[in-house]
Formats: structure tokens, C-alpha cells, sequence
């Protein structure tokens, strides 16, 4: 059995249509959706949603929770450069950047 095509009326043709012209697409429309594979065409079950989306945010961290823990490594870090200017120790700086609320 052939495919389906647009010149035989036998599927739709996707609805899809250039910005710059206007001009709608040639390609069959995917079997049950209104567009072609080229434009976004995607079966419901393959889409991630929620957690398993790679863009997912968990918001468990709340700006009030990421403040409190710059505090903390803020004095961490003056803690640290108080002992390397009395010779407590003879280590390396900590690696990393400084936090937000160190001066």
C-alpha cells in the first residue's frame, strides 16, 4: 500500500508557513497532527514533562536558603584569610570563587 500523499487528497498538507513569504508547506502533515516532521511534529507520549524535562526546576532552594549559605561561606572566607595573614597555616587559598557577599 503507498503512502499517503497531498496530490491524491489522501493525508492533509502541513500547515505550516515561512515567515519571510508566507508560502505554506509542501510536506504532508504527520499521521493525526496538523504538521510535517520538519516543523515540530511529535508524538504526546515522547514529549518530557516535569521532572524528567531536562529544563525541570526543582525550586527546593529558595533565595532565602541560597542568602544564608553565601553568609556562611562569606565568613568561611574571612575566616580562612585571617589565619593565612596570622601564619596559622601554611596551605594554599581555598579554590573557587569568592561568594557574592565577600569584600
Amino acid at each position: 500500500m503507498p503512502l499517503p500523499n497531498i496530490r491524491n487528497h489522501q493525508s492533509l498538507q502541513c500547515k505550516a508557513k515561512a515567515k519571510h513569504t508566507g508560502v505554506q508547506c509542501q510536506n504532508p502533515a504527520a499521521f493525526g497532527l496538523t504538521v510535517c516532521r520538519f516543523h515540530g511534529a511529535r508524538r504526546p507520549a515522547s514529549i518530557l514533562r516535569g521532572a524528567n524535562h531536562p529544563n525541570f526546576q526543582h525550586g527546593q532552594e529558595t533565595l532565602q536558603a541560597k542568602a544564608k549559605r553565601s553568609a556562611g561561606l562569606t565568613k568561611l572566607r574571612r575566616i580562612e584569610e585571617l589565619m593565612l595573614s596570622t601564619e596559622l597555616f601554611d596551605l594554599k587559598r581555598s579554590p573557587g570563587r569568592k561568594p557574592s557577599g565577600y569584600k
